[in-house]
């Protein structure tokens, strides 16, 4: 069973199937209290269920030496929303404004290698181009971490 835009009554899987055939869709993930969590492809900006998410896990500014707050912060997109057309929180990371236009601005990058943030910095900045752990500021969260990236 799912739900069509304009159709009120449930429709059969069959439906849905013909329909996915030529109109694409738009899957989202609930919360078990009912709230969405992964918005999908069509939404690029993450709604406030999602950036509570990102605050509990992150615990503010993943930049190394950043004591801002979650409240002070905003979400980034490690893959380039434009290129996946996804807004999911397993691939979002908190940032201030500050350390996010200096991300941009200035060419570093993350990366997300087994399941860790990594901070990379452009060549101007370090010619080895050495990786920068990025753990959660959350306390609880927080596992100790290897001091080579693992890549897969």
């Amino acid at each position: 069973m799912g739900t069509l835009r304009e159709a009120r009554p449930p429709v059969s899987k069959e439906t849905i199937d013909r329909h996915l055939c030529d109109a694409g869709y738009l899957g989202i993930l609930f919360s078990q209290d009912g709230q969405p969590l992964n918005v999908g492809r069509d939404e690029r900006l993450f709604n406030r269920d999602q950036r509570r998410a990102l605050a509990a896990c992150a615990g503010g500014c993943r930049w190394p030496g950043c004591n801002r707050p979650p409240s002070w912060s905003e979400a980034h997109h490690v893959e380039n929303w434009a290129d996946l057309r996804l807004s999911n929180i397993d691939h979002a990371i908190l940032l201030c404004a500050h350390h996010h236009l200096l991300l941009h601005n200035k060419h570093w990058k993350i990366l997300l290698l087994g399941g860790l943030y990594w901070l990379h910095p452009p060549v101007e900045i370090d010619p080895e181009q050495t990786l920068i752990a990025l753990p959660s500021k959350n306390p609880l969260l927080q596992v100790p971490l290897v001091q080579e990236p693992m890549l897969l």
